[in-house]
């Protein structure tokens, strides 16, 4: 038997070039996994590639880096299979139509081939596969387990026609004990009453975070008036999130508006009946199956503080989350859904996931750092470990980049911001300047492996957490020492870091443990507040350049800020990024904008660089200028590029690079 290859997609069905406009909620999180004979070859989420986060598109990079990871041509994969399944695929096409006359074909496996074959250049021949969205969830929770036999609980804000899944799993095999209804959708639940404190879709991480500031008890008795606690594990919500009964109890906050203690007592009452309602469902099925595992997937399962909690009890002996159960995740899924999965089949459960694009050779990096050598300077370094970790015991905050990226939501060592674990300030600092998000947010440690139990409180069942999917307490007596990542309940969101998985950065975290006596360093995401994780060498150097990131760290090339680099970007390129367009309203009091092209995001801009950025694509800011008439507007007109270049709304590119952007200027 030949080799078998089965490509799991995640996204729209249509091409992001193609005229077709629908509700943003709709497909997000577009993503592509390789599997060859039910491995993981290469997985990756398409807003890593096209820089639009949490995109909407049809994953067309993410399958082209897939397929050149394998070294294969979308002829040679035996199943493409979509996250969706058939009818509810089928009745959403019918539903985009009608807002758009021009689109007729409304059978999905036809629009599926037709962008496949746009987007690599070749018609796919094979077998093509709709797999309901739970389905997809369940396969990548159970499958990447390690278990033949466990429970397995997925729960999201919406998928096909269902909110989530129960499934006891036997010898392998599948037997469905529950289908959440969409009506008592916990995701959707979530979802819609962090609006009343002024957060919206995709910011669920947030509230989670703030509540542990706040008292669930005043808002108590509002909530449990909004959902009911049933036999069976089952349970009613009630009061929808435009429920009257919301508003006259509590006064929502506006977004811009300061956060008092009533929204963080919100927030902790939010919480508490997620939990409860997550924990009554689970209890029941524990006691029916006598299950003794559990494993999760779906937007919910990435609530840590209620996984946290969960491990803490003495309900299951073990607990997987899939680290990518979003959306993003159902790729994963859906190509181990349709791959085939013997009764007597094991596999070892997950323990990393680096399985994105890797980073070039050292000297192709260096090759891309000198494009940028007026802004930047470098040197290779004999020992990155040691170099690096001795800057982050002296205070300096380092976007890390190395290897393979990560798949999924959280950064975990390969695409990453470090800083020392000790100091409070270093928190205060990233949240304001580099990753300008709310103060309350916490950030996660990541520690060695073997000293999980030195300092942090759990179950000595618990013997490692790769993937920053459950809290865990941090001991008392390192709370104040290990001020920089223990949350004000005293928790953290812990990764191990195996020497097995990431040497490199197993042996920068234990270098680090030399100089600060605690083998742990602070650990967030590398990107700023308005895009993705990086994924580039040239991702990289535009968010270390248009931050306050005191290095970058590329490998073996430590890369550090030259003084008078402002200047120098003057001859940079210039383009809008690709999901922005320009916008002019004349008349007599003229309006010019820069508009996002789905979502109700929007910037005023002068007139002067509305002319600016009328001007031919791939010029410099300087041609752009001299062309427009505008080179005495220098100051003023990067006084205003700089803050869009920090939103990503605009990007700036050595003249003699690679377009960051990498797509065409929109108009």
């Amino acid at each position: 038997m030949g080799t078998l290859y089965i490509l799991g997609i995640s996204g729209s069905p249509f091409l992001a070039q193609d005229p077709v406009t629908f509700d943003r909620g709709w497909w997000h999180d577009a993503a592509a996994v390789l599997l060859r004979d039910g491995e993981v070859v290469a997985a990756v989420e398409e807003e890593r590639l096209n820089r639009d986060k949490h995109t909407s598109s049809f994953p067309q990079m993410a399958i082209s880096a897939c397929l050149a990871q394998a070294g294969i041509s979308l002829r040679e994969v035996e199943c493409v299979s979509y996250y969706v399944g058939e009818r509810h695929a089928r009745g959403a096409l019918t539903a985009v139509s009608m807002n758009n006359p021009h689109l007729v074909d409304t059978d999905p496996s036809s629009v599926l081939r037709d962008s496949l074959a746009r987007s690599v250049g070749v018609e796919y021949p094979g077998r093509l596969e709709l797999v309901k969205h739970h389905w997809a969830h369940v396969a990548s929770a159970h499958r990447m387990s390690g278990w033949s036999d466990c429970l397995v609980v997925t729960v999201d804000g919406r998928g096909d026609q269902e909110s989530g899944m129960v499934i006891d799993v036997r010898n392998n095999g599948w037997n469905v004990l529950l289908e959440l209804p969409i009506a008592e959708s916990l995701g959707l639940f979530y979802e819609k009453l962090i609006r009343f404190i002024g957060y919206t879709t995709f910011e669920e991480y947030k509230v989670m975070s703030l509540a542990s500031y706040g008292d669930p008890a005043p808002y108590r008795k509002l909530f449990r008036g909004l959902y009911e606690l049933l036999p069976e594990g089952r349970f009613s919500i009630l009061q929808g999130w435009d429920s009257t009964v919301v508003y006259d109890h509590f006064q929502p906050r506006r977004r811009h508006e300061p956060i008092t203690k009533k929204d963080m007592d919100f927030a902790a009452s939010l919480q508490e009946a997620l939990e409860e309602m997550a924990g009554h469902l689970l209890r029941h099925y524990r006691a029916v199956t006598g299950h003794r595992r559990l494993a999760m997937a779906g937007g919910v399962a990435l609530n840590c503080a209620m996984t946290g909690r969960l491990l803490l009890q003495n309900l299951f002996d073990e607990i997987f989350v899939q680290p990518a159960s979003n959306d993003a995740g159902c790729a994963l899924g859906a190509a181990l859904y349709s791959t085939p999965w013997p009764v007597d089949h094991v596999t070892p459960q997950l323990e990393h996931c680096y399985w994105g694009p890797s980073l070039p050779a050292t000297d192709e990096i260096e090759g891309l750092v000198r494009q940028w050598d007026g802004i930047v300077t470098y040197h290779r370094m004999a020992d990155p470990s040691d170099e690096v970790a001795a800057l982050l015991a002296n205070g300096a905050i380092v976007g890390w980049a190395q290897g393979r990226m990560e798949f999924g939501p959280r950064a975990l060592g390969n695409r990453s911001i470090l800083a020392d674990a000790r100091f409070a300030a270093a928190t205060k600092r990233i949240n304001s300047i580099i990753k300008k998000r709310d103060n309350f947010q916490p950030f996660a440690p990541s520690v060695l492996e073997e000293e999980l139990h030195t300092y942090f409180e759990l179950p000595s069942r618990v013997r490692t957490l790769p993937f920053m999917v459950f809290t865990a307490q941090v001991k008392p007596a390192y709370r104040e020492k290990l001020g920089a990542i223990t949350h004000v309940d005293g928790t953290a969101r812990v990764q191990t870091v195996s020497r097995k998985h990431n040497p490199r950065y197993w042996s920068l975290v234990r270098a680090v443990g030399k100089h600060t006596g605690f083998p742990i360093v602070l650990n967030t995401s590398f990107n700023n507040q308005a895009e993705p994780i990086v994924n580039s060498v040239e991702d990289a150097l535009a968010c270390f350049v248009s931050t306050d990131l005191d290095y970058l760290v590329i490998e073996d090339l430590l890369i550090s800020k030259r003084a008078d680099r402002i200047d120098e970007l003057w001859n940079y390129r210039l383009d809008l990024m690709p999901v922005y367009q320009l916008w002019h309203r004349p008349g007599k009091d003229p309006v010019h904008e820069i508009r996002h092209t789905a979502l109700p995001r929007s910037r005023r801009i002068s007139p002067e660089l509305y002319r600016l950025l009328s001007g031919p694509e791939g010029s410099t800011i300087a041609q752009l200028a001299g062309a427009a008439g505008l080179a005495r507007h220098r100051a003023a007109l990067m006084n205003e590029l700089l803050p869009l270049w920090n939103a990503r709304m605009v990007g700036l590119s050595p003249a003699g690079g690679s377009n960051g952007c990498r797509s065409k200027r929109a108009r």
